[in-house]
């Protein structure tokens, strides 16, 4: 049954913003949705927040020798992360979504101030940690909230300021960084973190002050109280009223397949006709041993394995030491190869999700990357040996480019650091690399596909997944089943970080990129041949839409 927000006469003029109706947008909807950003963007700040004060760090603790320290202050928040990521999805199936958020908070601040007030190593890492856990949990529950608060045509927006949310978070770490690096006094590098807290303490009062709880949660809980809060949520978020609310309740419920069904008659018998019990959520089991959990499953884990093998940290390991041997710095080739179209493939995301549909950013994407990549690894292949030395640094006249640490570009970019300084590509730094005449080709062809590889991932790869994972599993198994694409990402980006050298002494970077190349085009051929088309469906009518696609009908949703 189609669901449609508070009736309007059809003689009055609609307003809308970027073609949505906001008949469907509720008071609660945009207060609500801000406060998850803040996750986003706390989120964004630890994954940056060691680029310009890691040197300082190491000095200040007396560990600035030692390589392998180093790696462990960036990749703690790593493995933290993977262990937020996984364990999230339980707590807020038993807390609830608001709740979670608030609690994401937690790890977040105490994470921070351990790195802000940290007398040794072992504390630096131990707080980077901790704020990892808070980092994996927030890049879970903040796009499953606002999957489950949003209007269907509205899902791809509000995604789409969760991403560039976090790639705020991202820039003000960069630049309160590099900030206090110059004018900061003994130990400014504190501050970084200590700055870290503001967004996390504003995400726990909004979280429990103006947010509202998602009514698909609501909806699973096994009490009346809770069926009527879901409607006064869709009320808020919505303006879902009265028999439409009622309506959607049952819609939700026979989706997941409940087996009873809400009165939709007058608002005086509703608290007779309410359920005894309402839809569960599924065990971690349930996962895989319910055959109807197979396929969208199938679906979220695959997305999430060819967005993280895409390549993208593999690029900015050779954008920074290919723009760095053709005289380019690195604050540069940041802001220029990486920030700029990070941002613009961003906003290009939050504007063409919910009008051109997920499939067609994601075919661009996965295609405009397989091209980029395949220049690079051509280029390379034409001239190898003027390709910077990828290898150990055992010769003294061998340095590591440390611009190549930590700039990451998005949900998916936070394995790379887990290298360590040693392990970073190096260039010979006994050569005056400016001096070299006209940029070597390989370097002029890094110069236009990097920023252009960027692009395409930004507006694509890099956030659609995201909301994928969030539709395409049904409310039964929504949490936990993020959750595990969620540790799963991790995962996959720290094997991408941990083979990318080993690879490249193989295989060289033509080889190297010439794989990455083929896994984008296998992506391209993954999403053109199984991945439906989710733009303005609602979530309880997503896993009907999958049962079609298996069986070969259309994967347009409006077919």
């Amino acid at each position: 049954m189609k669901v449609t927000s508070a009736s309007v006469d059809d003689n009055d003029i609609r307003q809308s913003l970027f073609g949505v109706d906001l008949a469907s947008v509720g008071p609660g909807l945009a207060p609500s949705a801000l406060t998850a950003s803040l996750g986003a963007f706390a989120f964004g700040y630890h994954t940056a927040a060691c680029n310009a004060p890691l040197d300082a760090i190491a000095n200040d603790l007396a560990f600035g020798g030692d390589q392998g320290l180093k790696g462990l202050v960036v990749s703690a928040l790593v493995i933290g992360g993977a262990l937020g990521g996984l364990g999230v999805g339980g707590v807020s199936d038993a807390l609830g979504r608001r709740l979670t958020l608030a609690w994401t908070s937690a790890p977040l601040i105490a994470g921070a101030l351990m790195s802000a007030y940290a007398p040794n190593a072992a504390v630096m890492i131990a707080g980077r940690f901790i704020a990892g856990v808070g980092v994996g949990a927030s890049s879970q529950i903040v796009p499953l909230y606002l999957s489950e608060i949003s209007p269907p045509a509205l899902r791809g927006t509000l995604n789409g300021v969760r991403r560039m949310a976090y790639v705020f978070g991202c820039l003000a770490a960069f630049q309160i960084g590099d900030g206090l690096k110059v004018t900061g006094g003994e130990g400014w590098w504190r501050e970084v973190f200590i700055d870290a807290t503001f967004p996390a303490v504003l995400l726990a009062v909004g979280a429990m002050t103006i947010a509202q709880e998602s009514p698909v949660w609501l909806l699973t809980r096994q009490d009346e109280a809770s069926v009527k809060q879901s409607r006064k949520a869709l009320a808020i978020l919505q303006n879902i009223r009265g028999r439409n609310a009622r309506a959607w309740q049952n819609s939700l419920m026979s989706a997941a397949a409940a087996p009873f069904s809400i009165d939709e008659g007058d608002e005086e018998t509703e608290e007779k006709s309410c359920p005894r019990e309402t839809p569960t959520v599924s065990s971690w089991g349930d996962l895989i041993s319910q055959e109807r959990n197979r396929l969208p499953l199938s679906i979220g884990i695959t997305l999430c394995g060819l967005s993280a093998f895409s390549g993208a940290n593999t690029v900015i390991f050779y954008a920074s030491t290919v723009f760095t041997s053709v005289g380019i710095n690195n604050a540069d080739i940041l802001t220029w190869a990486v920030g700029v179209p990070n941002v613009i493939g961003g906003f290009v995301a939050l504007a063409l999700s919910d009008k051109v549909g997920r499939r067609p950013l994601l075919l661009a994407s996965f295609s405009g990357m397989s091209a980029c990549l395949g220049f690079l690894a051509f280029a390379a292949f034409l001239t190898p040996q003027n390709m910077p030395i990828n290898a150990y640094c055992a010769d003294p006249n061998l340095g590591v480019l440390v611009g190549a640490l930590n700039p990451p570009i998005d949900d998916g970019l936070y394995s790379y650091p887990t290298l360590s300084a040693a392990q970073i590509i190096c260039v010979d730094l006994g050569t005056d690399l400016t001096a070299m005449g006209p940029a070597q080709p390989e370097a002029a062809v890094a110069l236009v596909t990097i920023p252009l590889y960027v692009l395409f991932f930004s507006l694509g790869a890099g956030p659609i997944p995201w909301l994928l994972y969030n539709e395409v599993f049904p409310t039964r198994i929504r949490a936990r089943a993020v959750s595990a694409c969620t540790a799963l990402n991790y995962a996959a980006n720290s094997i991408i970080g941990a083979t990318f050298l080993p690879m490249v002494s193989a295989y060289g970077l033509s080889g190297s990129y010439g794989l990455y190349t083929l896994l984008c085009a296998a992506g391209y051929v993954f999403v053109d041949r199984y991945v439906p088309e989710t733009k303005g469906v609602p979530l309880e009518d997503v896993e009907a839409l999958l049962r079609r696609t298996a069986h070969g009908k259309s994967l347009k949703a409006s077919d």
